[in-house]
């Protein structure tokens, strides 16, 4: 989902690219996919307390929307990690590539071990869609955490998350992870019981597949 950012909250800044990895000690190879995969990026909106009218959080004190323009049609995941590496807060990335736009976004928290460190959990993300799409209204809030978590659900698998939960953003994003996880080992139960020929280790497959996919639809109904 698209959404209207307050206007004075706009940015509008290029951020060169080697500004972001400069100090991240990353291979020549991902230097490489910066400058293959990404043509540039614009900080574009600046949601602090002073342009939202929200009070700042402990976990979210700002919320930065970065556009990033791309030359292909896909951009790797660890590339999006480096820039939440580079920036402390929460970051809501805009995806261009020709006509469409795409929101992807990390959950993101500061560290409880670590000072100046955040933890960058699963990515969640919106089909392509295209760059005229009608925004929304900015989702309301209380503070800067309740903001981003709606924006964060709004990018959640509808069909697992329910909005109206009392579970928190951990749990849920906890949530998505064990059946992300679930859904992984069930795909590779599936692939070795195409590849397997004798037909007692593909009862035993079949056996483990039908527990997995208990489990699995324990963890959704949650």
């Amino acid at each position: 989902m698209l959404f209207e950012y307050p206007a004075k909250a706009k940015f509008g800044r290029t951020v060169p690219k080697s500004k972001l990895y400069e100090n991240a000690k990353i291979s020549t190879k991902l230097k490489d996919k910066f400058v293959k995969q990404i043509d540039k990026i614009v900080w574009k909106y600046k949601l602090a307390p002073e342009t939202t009218n929200l009070g700042a959080t402990d976990n979210v004190p700002e919320i930065q929307v970065f556009a990033i323009y791309l030359k292909g049609d896909e951009i790797d995941d660890v590339l999006l990690q480096i820039i939440d590496k580079a920036i402390n807060f929460p970051i809501i990335f805009q995806l261009y590539k020709s006509d469409q736009i795409k929101v992807k976004s990390a959950y993101k928290r500061p560290s409880a071990s670590a000072n100046n460190k955040w933890v960058i959990e699963t990515y969640f993300e919106s089909t392509w869609l295209d760059k005229n799409t009608e925004k929304q209204p900015m989702p309301q809030a209380l503070d800067l955490s309740g903001l981003y978590e709606q924006i964060l659900q709004s990018l959640m698998p509808t069909e697992i998350i329910d909005t109206k939960t009392s579970q928190t953003l951990d749990q849920q994003v906890d949530k998505i992870k064990k059946i992300e996880s679930a859904q992984k080992q069930l795909d590779k139960l599936q692939v070795k019981l195409t590849k397997e020929k004798q037909f007692g280790r593909k009862a035993d497959i079949n056996k483990q597949l039908k527990i997995k996919q208990k489990q699995l639809d324990k963890l959704k109904a949650q």
